[in-house]
């Protein structure tokens, strides 16, 4: 569970990033800085949203494993609940 907590908080940390980005934007925007720094935070921003989009990835990846795992042990424990209640029928 840790490795999903670090790779949360990275989401996290990156999201908070980029509506700072975002804001930062916005108030250009009105101050009339905007073009000066636009093509900088749009460069940081398409840096943020790859990080981002593999991130998701390896959490998809890791969640299919889990799951994968989880049905495999489901299965597992209703053939054991099958196999106790056979018993104790007899």
């Amino acid at each position: 569970m840790g490795n999903t907590q670090d790779s949360e908080s990275r989401v996290e940390a990156a999201f908070a990033r980029l509506e700072r980005a975002a804001a930062t934007l916005v108030r250009e925007k009105q101050q009339g800085d905007f073009e000066a720094n636009a093509a900088a935070v749009g460069s940081d921003l398409a840096a943020e949203n790859a990080a981002l989009k593999s991130e998701l990835e390896n959490l998809r990846g890791k969640y299919d494993a889990l799951k994968k795992k989880t049905q495999t042990v489901s299965g597992r424990l209703d053939q054991s609940i099958d196999q106790l209640s056979m018993i104790l029928e007899q």
